[in-house]
């Protein structure tokens, strides 16, 4: 056997050995927590979806072929605060607030973290801020013909004074000469994040503080409205706060 040969041999050795050619397609070999049904918990309460409805924790396993897999699935909470009940719903305690980290797991598996808020039950949302008339200039130009931010903020009086609520999600729906403007339509005027990109909903800040902006596109052929209505909307349980829908009107002029 040639030197050139017997180096050939040597390296499919070596590659052989990487390769674990006794693998079972069906075991399985990775694990996804999927994303929460809502990114807090009440204190003292079960885990709950947009709805208000108990939500169960979800995961997906999946076998060596990449395809979903179906097999022992259990979650866990590094924290005492919340615990786990009948495999897959969380209830948190009703003593405290906090953060907490959750996984899913699977025998010689853990996902990734989950990370799930502690918070009081939410009971009010109001205004907050001014509202500063949104002046459009001509061509178009989104750095000017956005107003500045509407903002709201949740609240929950549970306590001797009242507490911002963080990481609720609360939404806005826009209207514009009385016509509420679908969701995704960009066309001329539309809700946008502080990063200017379109957004209709928003989870409230470590404060409770939530809020959007108005894009104005001005363009040949679209008359530009007045004036625009911001409602923003907070329930628990599936039933709105007291103060929602937050109407804002924000006035809308030529610069």
């Amino acid at each position: 056997m040639t030197r050139r040969r017997t180096l050939l041999v040597s390296a499919m050795v070596v590659v052989a050995g990487c390769l674990d050619l006794s693998t079972d397609p069906s075991e399985i070999v990775a694990i996804q927590f999927l994303d929460l049904p809502w990114p807090s918990v009440v204190a003292g309460d079960t885990l709950r979806d947009a709805s208000g409805a108990i939500a169960p924790l979800r995961a997906q396993l999946f076998d060596a072929g990449g395809d979903p897999a179906t097999g022992d699935l259990e979650f866990l909470s590094q924290s005492s605060m919340v615990r786990v009940v009948e495999g897959d719903y969380v209830v948190a305690d009703s003593n405290t607030t906090g953060t907490v980290n959750l996984l899913a797991s699977t025998p010689g598996l853990q996902s990734s973290f989950r990370i799930l808020e502690i918070v009081p039950a939410p009971d009010s949302i109001a205004a907050e801020g001014t509202i500063t008339p949104l002046a459009w200039v001509v061509p178009d130009d989104p750095s000017t013909n956005t107003s500045g931010a509407l903002g709201a903020r949740l609240f929950s009086n549970a306590g001797d004074e009242p507490e911002g609520v963080k990481a609720w999600i609360v939404s806005f729906v826009l209207e514009v000469e009385g016509v509420a403007i679908a969701v995704g339509d960009t066309t001329q005027v539309f809700l946008v994040g502080d990063n200017g990109r379109p957004s209709w909903v928003d989870t409230t800040s470590a404060q409770g503080n939530v809020s959007r902006r108005v894009r104005l596109r001005i363009a040949p052929g679209l008359t530009p409205p007045d004036s625009a209505v911001v409602l923003m909307h907070a329930a628990y349980r599936g039933v709105p706060v007291t103060g929602s829908p937050v109407r804002l009107v924000l006035p809308i002029q030529p610069r």
